[in-house]
């Protein structure tokens, strides 16, 4: 079978408008996670689709760590992934006691 005929039996199955699929992050709160301390920050996705944006050093890579806490087995765990960074300069011991990387 040729590519081509291969890419045409392929079957995408997105949800409808009215439903989302899998599962869905409807909201996330972070207390004395790195530099987000002194209160409860949190972040209301309902279930939706979100873009995390901001300037360097805001805490974009610093909240994707928290999710990835929760989703990854600790032994698997390479912290500032998204930021590209080194395999050592963030743990969970770094993030607990709120080192901010200065």
């Amino acid at each position: 079978m040729s590519i081509a005929k291969k890419i045409e039996n392929i079957r995408l199955d997105f949800a409808d408008r009215d439903a989302q699929a899998g599962y869905r992050l409807h909201r996330l709160e972070v207390y004395n996670w790195g530099t987000f301390d002194r209160r409860v920050w949190t972040f209301k996705l309902d279930g939706n689709n979100a873009l995390l944006t901001g300037d360097i050093g805001s805490g974009k890579s610093t909240l994707v760590d928290a999710v990835t806490t929760l989703l990854i087995p600790p032994q698997r765990i390479t912290y500032n992934k998204a930021a590209g960074a080194e395999v050592k300069e963030r743990s969970l011991r770094s993030y607990v006691l709120g080192h901010d990387g200065a």
